[in-house]
């Protein structure tokens, strides 16, 4: 990991990240006395206005990885890589919010489904299909979450020039206090407070870098007529079929690769459930009506400011690095845009900037924790064991709250490159096992219960399989593509071929 400039614990910037940190967990007492039932608890009461609504969706999806890789990734991939993952967050959080959140509004409304499970079950009439779905969500969030807390404590650990244990509980212990003290209503004002903070960062990260290299037309045009690492001619950068991994360029897989992990990224948003679940929680459908306006705005300009940035990078970092450090910095991306920023930002600036991935780590571990909360509390214990009390249910739900906030920490600490492949394969897998079962079955009613059942199954199986034993081995297609395809086809054929009962 490279970072050209490290902080002392008690500079500006490192104070701007305390206060970031301490003013999430007052916020989080806000919801304090409104998380006495279940509906309070992990849905805000039924009460998020569109603005809330908004914010939330959009900071719990994108997580750190979205500012330090995304932000980073055209520094190895060519400007192909972040025009096509912008277009597909575009398009995919217009499908979410235009073709998504009013049916899944209405549905969970007219069944009171209060999980993604539940809605399984009553949509395809299979408590089967309920135990598959749940199990995903729960293995799988808690695969990704690995990947969340490691990208945030990174940054913070670095900040403090502290031990990455210790920059783990600095970036999980707030984000469990307000979730278990205010619960969803917490979690949504903090995703107002920290997805603001994210787009400062990110216009902030936008305007430095643009203003050096002299605006984005002059950017490109100095990026054409460089040369980078003394071999690769600057204009590999401005071709889609040019800059990328060397092995993707020897084999001329770059277009397919960057189109397919794109796709993977952007679309993902269509069907992962702690971003449907949060629909469960808006005040009415006026609110999700004037989301459609705002909450799309915010993902597209987020993506804009940020996804282009790295290879802009290359003017700024590469004749101040050795031809080591660069060639370390292409492989490992996530570093590119805070060496960028710790070099040409003023202190104060520069902490605000740094605070944005935080922020995003926090938001996404708050409301994924939420999610597998109430899998948990909804499909595994009040199946078997009936909870009337509402204070018994909002208690073993702060438990599982706890429980699975904690258990990602020790996966974290691990290299082992199993956990690491696994992770890496959870985002798109998840995509991939709902879109059909929610996504088109929510529009469908020919959907069958067997159909719901294989295309989770094959999803989870393909998506897990395809990224561990094939993907960069035989192909250099993202596992997200054969998942999703398979899964999708799997859905529509057995709908077809199989009677509903």
């Amino acid at each position: 990991m490279i970072i050209v400039v490290q902080q002392t614990v008690f500079d500006i910037d490192a104070a701007i990240i305390f206060v970031v940190i301490a003013t999430s967990i007052a916020i989080g007492f806000i919801g304090y006395r409104a998380n006495k039932t279940v509906s309070q608890f992990l849905f805000a009461n039924k009460a998020l206005g569109s603005w809330l609504l908004a914010f939330s969706i959009m900071s719990t999806y994108y997580s750190a990885a979205s500012f330090l890789g995304g932000g980073g990734a055209t520094y190895l991939y060519n400007l192909g890589f972040g025009a096509w993952l912008t277009a597909w967050h575009v398009i995919g959080v217009l499908i979410l919010w235009f073709v998504v959140a009013s049916k899944l509004f209405d549905y969970v409304s007219k069944t009171n489904a209060l999980s993604i499970p539940e809605l399984i079950e009553h949509r395809y009439k299979s408590f089967g299909a309920r135990v598959i779905a749940s199990s995903i969500i729960i293995l799988l969030f808690t695969l990704y979450l690995v990947s969340v807390y490691k990208s945030g404590a990174i940054v913070i650990a670095k900040q403090f020039s502290i031990d990455f244990s210790i920059a783990l509980l600095i970036l999980v212990i707030p984000v469990l206090i307000y979730i278990v003290v205010g619960g969803m209503r917490a979690a949504a004002i903090n995703n107002l407070f920290l997805g603001t903070l994210m787009l400062v960062a990110a216009a902030l990260t936008f305007y430095y870098i643009m203003s050096y290299v002299g605006g984005p037309m002059e950017g490109l045009k100095k990026l054409s007529n460089t040369t980078i690492l003394g071999k690769y001619p600057g204009d590999l950068w401005l071709r889609i079929d040019g800059m990328g991994p060397p092995q993707a360029m020897k084999e001329n897989a770059v277009p397919q690769l960057i189109m397919s992990i794109a796709f993977s990224i952007g679309m993902a948003q269509v069907a992962l459930p702690n971003l449907l679940l949060q629909f469960y929680a808006a005040r009415d459908k006026k609110a999700i009506s004037r989301g459609r306006i705002i909450g799309p705005v915010l993902v597209a300009l987020y993506a804009m400011l940020m996804f282009s940035l790295g290879a802009f990078a290359h003017l700024i970092i590469d004749n101040k690095l050795s031809k080591e450090q660069v060639t370390a910095l292409m492989k490992d991306v996530d570093w590119v845009i805070p060496t960028t920023i710790s070099m040409i930002v003023e202190p104060g600036l520069r902490g605000i900037i740094i605070a944005g991935p935080i922020a995003a780590s926090m938001t996404t571990i708050a409301l994924t924790v939420l999610t597998i909360a109430n899998t948990v509390v909804r499909d595994f214990i009040q199946p078997f064991k009936n909870i009337e009390k509402e204070s018994t249910l909002v208690l073993t739900a702060k438990i599982a709250s706890i429980m699975f906030s904690l258990i990602p920490i020790p996966l974290a600490l691990t290299q082992n490159q199993l956990i690491i492949d696994l992770v890496s394969a959870s985002f798109g897998t998840i995509f991939a096992c709902f879109i059909g079962p929610v996504t088109i079955g929510l529009y469908w009613k020919k959907a069958s219960r067997e159909a719901a059942i294989a295309s989770m199954l094959i999803g989870a199986v393909t998506g897990v399989t395809w990224y561990m034993l094939i993907y960069r081995k035989y192909t250099w297609i993202h596992s997200t593509i054969p998942a999703t395809i398979l899964a999708i086809l799997t859905f529509t054929i057995l709908s077809i071929t199989t009677k509903q009962k």
